[in-house]
């Protein structure tokens, strides 16, 4: 038998709130997504792994593949404490180029939730892009 304590309860339930602004703000852009994020997160990305700070990937997010609808599937949630780690697919349709319709895009992502006195902020994320969808 598995218990949970009032504390992780309230905490898996921030954290799927913070999940599903995470998605708006993927669509919002820059000025949405930074502050949900720690000043010093870190985001790693791309098809080589390039490693971002929270400005340099929100601005690259929004010029190079603005995301015009997002949606995750199968979250999972494991709160240690102050930390709270996720996994899911990130499902989006993102505009790689302005004269063509949105493309289809799967992403594999793990973030890393810190909890702080403002709330629960991101951390660090690893995406994992998967093409085509699945």
């Amino acid at each position: 038998m598995t218990t949970t304590s009032t504390a992780t309860t309230k905490a898996v339930e921030a954290i799927e709130q913070l999940e599903a602004a995470w998605l708006e703000a993927l669509v919002e852009g820059e000025k949405a997504l930074i502050p949900l994020m720690l000043e010093d997160s870190r985001v790693v990305h791309g098809p080589v792994g390039r490693v971002d700070d929270r400005e340099t990937w929100a601005h690259f997010h929004v010029t190079r593949r603005r995301s015009v609808s997002a949606k995750a599937t199968e979250l999972e949630i494991t709160v240690r404490g102050n930390t709270a780690i996720t996994t899911c697919f990130h499902e989006m349709y993102t505009v790689l180029d302005e004269n063509l319709a949105p493309f289809p895009m799967q992403e594999v992502v793990t973030k890393v939730w810190e909890e702080t006195a403002e709330g629960w902020r991101l951390a660090h994320m690893v995406m994992g892009r998967r093409f085509p969808p699945v």
